[in-house]
């Protein structure tokens, strides 16, 4: 029997029935806890970042004004992952927050303090001072974007090395043996699904790989070195990390 396959296009739709996460819940009030005055000083901090503000970026903004780096953290995954959810809905915040069932929930989530009542009435006070179409997070936007847009994101690689056997010609003896490698490449097509290239190579083909990725390090090394020089900032998106450099 043929398996079912369902295919979506587009952003995960955000109606009412889907909720507001608990942890986005967890971050959003510690917002109760910091004075309006002071968060309408650190937004004035954000606007002027000149840089791209990724979450990391954005909770050093804020740590120059909010010493609790706990509070700093759980604010700037705040204003990083409602930006998201700004843009894949195509809403305002006033349209996000004017949806109260999906923030409150059920009576017996309350009771749980989840968000109460009267948490609800002071972050719709609170986050409009804080959550903004910041430029940062516009420039952010459109590096990540650009990622997406310039072929099909890397997912694996993998190069299995392996032995083949040269048989004589009924198929009894092993005359020789051969040795192989084969290059997988796993890249995540435009619907989201796996897309494999296979190829098998020689040893002379394994060691100009080699190469090639050895150029490319020290061309992007020198690329780096030229941005710094120039002050010029690299956003960090999936392209552009370096492992635990980043």
């Amino acid at each position: 029997m043929a398996e079912t396959v369902l295919y979506m296009r587009g952003p995960f739709p955000f109606g009412p029935e889907f909720g507001i996460r608990d942890e986005l819940i967890r971050d959003a009030k510690v917002l109760l806890g910091i004075e309006p005055g002071l968060l309408k000083a650190t937004a004035q901090d954000l606007e002027a970042y000149p840089g791209f503000l990724d979450e990391l970026a954005t909770s050093q903004v804020l740590w120059s004004r909010i010493e609790d780096e706990d509070a700093c953290q759980a604010i700037a995954r705040l204003i990083v992952n409602v930006d998201k959810i700004l843009r894949a809905s195509s809403q305002s915040l006033n349209q996000l927050l004017s949806d109260e069932g999906r923030w409150l929930g059920a009576e017996d989530s309350q009771q749980k303090e989840r968000l109460s009542r009267s948490d609800f009435d002071g972050l719709k006070e609170r986050m409009p001072l804080i959550i903004q179409r910041f430029p940062g997070l516009d420039r952010q936007a459109k590096a990540q974007r650009l990622t997406e847009a310039t072929g099909l994101p890397l997912e694996r690689i993998e190069m299995i090395c392996d032995l083949r056997p040269v048989f004589d010609k009924d198929r009894n003896q092993v005359e020789g043996v051969m040795p192989y490698t084969t290059l997988k490449i796993v890249c995540k097509g435009v619907d989201g699904l796996p897309v494999a290239l296979e190829a098998v190579l020689s040893q002379q083909d394994v060691a100009q790989l080699a190469k090639a990725s050895s150029n490319a390090e020290k061309k992007l090394a020198r690329l780096r070195e030229l941005l710094n020089e120039k002050h010029l900032p690299i956003p960090r998106v999936d392209m552009t990390t370096e492992g635990d450099k980043q």
